[in-house]
């Protein structure tokens, strides 16, 4: 059975880890056993709605983080307000 991605290097994606994080990224590139983000931001719940946080305090948020693919449980290009929220989050960007 081919499977095909509905995402490419560039996208913005979420993927899900076995840990139970839902995370939304800059995918950079994907291989057999790693994919490759940038600006990694975790979902959370706050008093207003769901929101994003960094997902890691101690790193550059410009790094490229490398995630092992054995740690997540799927990815998926994000839905387009979501990413459009992301954007401007990440880069101060505000889009329509």
């Amino acid at each position: 059975m081919l499977i095909e991605t509905s995402y490419k290097d560039g996208d913005t994606i979420s993927f899900k880890t076995v840990a139970g994080e839902e995370i939304v990224a800059r995918l950079v590139k994907k291989d057999t056993t790693h994919i490759i983000v940038k600006k990694p931001m975790a979902l959370t719940m706050t008093k207003d709605g769901l929101g994003m946080v960094p997902f890691t305090f101690t790193v550059s948020p410009n790094t490229d983080l490398e995630v092992n693919l054995g740690t997540i449980v799927f990815i998926a290009k994000t839905e387009k307000t979501m990413a459009d929220q992301y954007i401007e989050s990440t880069t101060g960007i505000k889009l329509k």
